[in-house]
C-alpha cells in the first residue's frame, strides 16, 4: 500500500520546467541520462509484444550500479524515483515503436514513512 501511495504522490508532485530526455526509437538503442549526481544507462528490447527496458544507474563514482528492468506495452509508462535520491524523478514510456525516458527535477521531496 505503501508502494501504491508513493506512486501516486510521485505522479502528483510538481515538477521544474528542467527535464531531459532520451529517446530510444529501436530495439537495442540505448542512451545515458545525467541528472545531478545520478547517471543512468537505459535499453529496451522487444519480448512477447512489451518493451523490455533495462536500467543501471549509479549516484556515486565509487558504487556498484543498480539494475532496474520492467516491461511496457504500447501506450503504457511509469513514474518512479530512484532508492535514496531525493529530488529527481524519471518516467518511462513506450509510444509507437519507441520508448522515451524522461528525468526531471521535483519542487518537492518524498520519503516513506
Amino acid at each position: 500500500m505503501k508502494t501504491l501511495a508513493l506512486l501516486a504522490a510521485l505522479a502528483a508532485a510538481p515538477v521544474t520546467a528542467h527535464a531531459d530526455t532520451l529517446l530510444l526509437p529501436k530495439p537495442l538503442s540505448g542512451g545515458t541520462l545525467h541528472a545531478d549526481s545520478v547517471d543512468l544507462s537505459v535499453y529496451w528490447t522487444p519480448v512477447d509484444g512489451a518493451a523490455e527496458v533495462v536500467a543501471f544507474y549509479t549516484d556515486r563514482p565509487d558504487a556498484n550500479p543498480a539494475r532496474l528492468a520492467l516491461r511496457l506495452a504500447e501506450g503504457e509508462q511509469v513514474t518512479f524515483g530512484l532508492p535514496g535520491v531525493t529530488g529527481t524523478v524519471y518516467r518511462f514510456e513506450r509510444a509507437g515503436e519507441g520508448v522515451s525516458v524522461t528525468s526531471a527535477r521535483t519542487s518537492t521531496d518524498l520519503a516513506l514513512n
